[in-house]
């Protein structure tokens, strides 16, 4: 899990550039709960850029004929505030297995996720796509019930929590201030769309 360090450089794939960041933009239901979200992984941004732009399409944000190489990396360099609350998940352990299921599930865990109501950031591992459905699975009760440890150890081991990388979600106006704009770059134009 990386650090949130000063001048640390952190990702955005979408299919805009996002300069000025809007948090009102942003779902409640996901990982970390409502913010905008990154990661110290160039490559986990640039592999999410088709998807946002397929979803989008989808979604009629965007016109059918918007091309997937039109799609933005967006590029922030993170300023330490020691006025702003940050708390990571060093692993996914069973805190960030809950942690993730009341984001999607408000019924689950609900005073678990009042616990981290003050924090400014929350950063962690990704449940990406591929996580999706073992996520949706532990959610639902497939696994048994949310928060037994048959549940718990299970989800977990599925998971394969040594090959996530990390997010972080910045939550308040005052963690965006932490975040100074570098630069975007069209995704066409990225070596690894090119190879």
């Amino acid at each position: 899990m990386q650090e949130l360090k000063e001048g640390i450089l952190l990702y955005h794939g979408g299919y805009t550039e996002i300069a000025t960041i809007d948090l009102s933009y942003s779902r409640r239901s996901l990982d970390f709960g409502k913010g905008f979200y990154l990661t110290s992984s160039y490559e986990q941004a640039v592999s999410y850029i088709p998807s946002a732009v397929k979803k989008n399409i989808r979604g009629h944000k965007l016109p059918k004929d918007f091309k997937i190489e039109d799609g933005r990396l967006s590029i922030f360099r993170y300023h330490l505030n020691p006025k702003v609350a940050i708390h990571c998940f060093k692993t996914a352990d069973l805190d960030w297995l809950h942690f993730i299921a009341a984001n999607r599930d408000d019924s689950l865990f609900p005073d678990f996720l009042k616990q981290f109501q003050s924090y400014d950031v929350i950063g962690g591992k990704v449940a990406d796509d591929s996580t999706a459905a073992t996520l949706n699975s532990y959610i639902t009760g497939e696994y048994g019930t949310p928060g037994s440890e048959r549940a718990d150890s299970f989800t977990i081991e599925q998971l394969l929590p040594d090959r996530l990388t990390d997010q972080f979600c910045f939550r308040t106006a005052a963690s965006l201030k932490s975040l100074e704009f570098v630069r975007s770059e069209r995704y066409g134009d990225l070596p690894e769309y090119r190879s």
